[in-house]
């Protein structure tokens, strides 16, 4: 993120740019779209949405929600409450999106473990050098023994071309990834043929910062709502709560 804009968001002041019609229709999402990335060339900027607030878009620039102006000059940064219903509007569309976007992960891209009969299911964005996510591995037996089924996808903190990305890529590649995996969060060493590549990390990473991941662990539950690291009586806990309607 430019630094400029870094502040921006961070300030929570407005993001300037020339007016255009408004994203009332794909045509105009995308044009609201490209006029904020005209103004800060190189960030990431989501399709903007329709909000409750008529002229106003939900949208995300370098994985920081937030909603911007049908004219493509504020940014305000932060969720929508509704004081009616309770809810809040903004991570609804956030879990709709996790939904979605978790959905385009093949089922030879993840490291699964599974009880003989699961009860719940989490997906969990992972870094072999994280020690949250080395503690959630080692409660995995703990997991499995009250019905949790965990599905892992990489995210290597530090970026691409860096130590914990190779051996998130090296984990991925190996012939017996669950292995591999349990291996380099004890902090032993994972090495790879060098004839295999970083494709899935790289997507699983992509993924992580269009979910705009504050962290490692970040487990996703089926409904897309997102949970950090907590001890197995306690994450059970908040998954009986997650499963119960109206929750």
């Amino acid at each position: 993120m430019l630094p400029m804009l870094r502040y921006v968001l961070l300030s929570c002041v407005l993001v300037s740019s020339s007016p255009v019609s408004g994203a009332s229709s794909d045509r105009g999402a995308d044009s609201l779209r490209k006029t904020i990335e005209a103004r800060e060339p190189g960030t990431r900027v989501a399709t903007p949405q329709r909000s409750p607030v008529t002229g106003v878009y939900l949208t995300s620039i370098d994985g920081v929600s937030g909603y911007v102006s049908a004219d493509g000059r504020y940014f305000i940064v932060g969720d929508m409450l509704d004081l009616a219903s309770r809810s809040n509007v903004t991570e609804e569309v956030r879990k709709a999106a996790r939904r979605a976007l978790l959905q385009t992960i093949a089922p030879d891209e993840w490291i699964a473990f599974a009880p003989a009969k699961a009860k719940y299911t989490i997906a969990v964005f992972t870094d072999a050098d994280c020690p949250y996510c080395r503690k959630l591995h080692a409660d995995l037996p703990q997991l499995l023994a009250r019905g949790i089924a965990v599905r892992y996808m990489a995210f290597p903190r530090s970026g691409p071309n860096t130590k914990s990305w190779r051996t998130m890529a090296a984990v991925w590649c190996s012939s017996d990834r669950r292995e591999a995996l349990t291996r380099a969060t004890r902090g032993e060493a994972v090495t790879t043929p060098n004839s295999c590549g970083d494709a899935v990390i790289a997507k699983h990473y992509a993924l992580g910062q269009q979910l705009g991941i504050p962290g490692t662990p970040m487990i996703v539950l089926n409904d897309g709502a997102t949970l950090s690291y907590m001890p197995p009586d306690k994450l059970l806990a908040a998954l009986v709560e997650h499963a119960r309607p109206g929750s």
